[in-house]
């Protein structure tokens, strides 16, 4: 079920990589799932026993990774458990599936012992680190909540605000603000440039469905822009020449007051739209909070 569901898993990068290593894939997967009778499974054992140790790896990785979820899912349907008696189950099959993995690697290394036992650690180690480097594209995405659409002006300023919450921790000081920023649950890097990638592929004339964890990390943002351009902490960083809207206002000639009561405008317009339809989400009331916060620190 486990390895199902791995090679089931078509947005994430890690069913490639595993065939690549293993060469596994969902045919192979169902083939081996079909085996029902003793002598098949024995004659797989005698003529193939690396591709069930591959197998089982897989497995064992895929029950230690996201992927458990659905599996748990499955058992819990299928068995009619809840509660202690699933913990004991998933228990017991964690249990059985590495008694397997070591009867397998006893096997297959035969006489010859540790030195036989080596490359099968070796390969378990590389599947290992495969799942460790994609764990995170395993996770289903959330569902979106909304729908944004944009004028240019928005749409940049939210470019903006990401770019700002990106570089700000890359600075080299110790100010207390910026260290609270770079420790925002929503505002860390992987999900900051990710968003940065979803609003660089699209133009004003289009809409982005956002679920609550983006939303909450543009919800973020936002306030952190603001926070930044009403205060003193681009100027005392001496930032303000490197910012995108310390370019525009030498070249149109506006005043750094009206470019930051323009920011200003924007980012009340934007969270305050949020707060409105949003506020009573935890996550939501959770990130306010943070903010409110971040203010103190200013």
């Amino acid at each position: 079920m486990a390895c199902t569901q791995l090679f089931a898993t078509e947005a994430s990068p890690l069913p490639a990589a595993v065939s690549s290593l293993t060469r596994l894939d969902a045919a192979a997967v169902a083939q081996l799932n079909a085996i029902q009778s003793t002598e098949a499974l024995q004659e797989l054992l005698n003529t193939r026993p690396l591709r069930l140790y591959d197998f089982v790896l897989v497995g064992r990785a895929a029950l230690h990774s996201p992927l458990a979820a659905p599996v748990r899912q499955f058992l819990r349907q299928q068995m009619q458990v809840e509660g202690e008696p699933l913990a004991v189950l998933w228990d017991y099959c964690l249990g059985l599936t590495a008694a397997l993995e070591n009867a397998l690697e006893q096997l297959i290394a035969g006489p010859s012992g540790a030195a036989a036992l080596a490359p099968l650690r070796h390969r378990q180690q590389q599947l290992q680190h495969l799942f460790d480097a994609h764990s995170r594209s395993l996770i289903p995405p959330a569902p979106a909540i909304v729908t944004l659409g944009f004028d240019e002006a928005r749409l940049q300023m939210l470019r903006l605000a990401l770019l700002l919450v990106q570089s700000l921790p890359q600075t080299d000081t110790e100010h207390p603000f910026l260290q609270a920023v770079a420790a925002l649950p929503n505002l860390q890097p992987a999900a900051v440039e990710a968003m940065m990638a979803r609003l660089g592929g699209i133009t004003a004339t289009e809409r982005l469905p956002l679920s609550m964890p983006e939303l909450t990390l543009l919800y973020q943002a936002m306030h952190v822009c603001g926070l930044v351009f009403v205060s003193d902490v681009m100027s005392s960083l001496g930032l303000e020449g490197a910012m995108p809207m310390a370019e525009a206002d030498a070249t149109t000639g506006t005043s750094p007051g009206s470019s930051r009561q323009a920011v200003g405008a924007l980012v009340a317009s934007f969270t305050q739209w949020v707060q409105r339809e949003f506020g009573e989400e935890p996550a939501i009331q959770q990130a306010r909070q943070e903010i409110f916060g971040l203010t103190e620190l200013l």
